[in-house]
């Protein structure tokens, strides 16, 4: 008896991740990254956050940080997997190549292209009328490999505040 309560919650507790990654994925931002678990095993940092959270994290920062809860406000999902590479870079670039592909085919604009030895970063956005409505942020190292994609309507204009206000200087290293 205890075994099928078990699964029966274990349903229960699945079926709102299982509702709001179909619902992510049906977004004009969403990116399909190729699951590296079985290659790397599970990744060092896992984050899935749906567009209810993101909303309630906004309320609640409206007060002390109105131009973050502005940016917050329209994003639907953030996922970040970030998985330790140790060297193994191979399936990581591979996966990198076949999301860049995938991306320019659906018209996704690539920002930020880095091709070192044994680094690679590709970011690429999905533009709307006057918004961004997806940004991918992809880097694989020696390390690590970095898989974020950011869904929702994300203002321009809203970014470089919040930039300000946290004061984010972006330097790039070209070397």
């Amino acid at each position: 008896m205890k075994a099928i309560i078990t699964v029966l919650m274990a349903a229960l507790f699945s079926l709102p991740v299982t509702a709001q990654t179909a619902q992510l994925e049906s977004l004009p931002g969403y990116v399909d990254f190729a699951d590296l678990d079985a290659i790397y095993g599970e990744p060092r940092v896992m984050v899935n956050i749906g567009g209810t959270l993101l909303k309630l994290m906004a309320l609640a920062s409206a007060a002390e940080d109105p131009e973050t809860a502005a940016l917050m406000s329209g994003l639907e999902g953030v996922r970040i997997k970030v998985y330790p590479t140790q060297g193994n870079l191979k399936p990581a670039l591979d996966r990198v190549s076949e999301a860049r592909s995938s991306l320019e085919a659906a018209h996704w604009e690539p920002v930020v292209q880095v091709h070192k030895p044994n680094e690679q970063v590709q970011i690429f956005m999905k533009a709307g009328a006057d918004t961004i409505e997806g940004l991918t942020v992809m880097a694989v190292d020696e390390e690590e490999a970095v898989f974020l994609n950011i869904l929702g309507v994300i203002d321009p204009a809203q970014i470089g505040k919040v930039m300000d206000s946290l004061n984010v200087d972006v330097d790039v290293d070209t070397e």
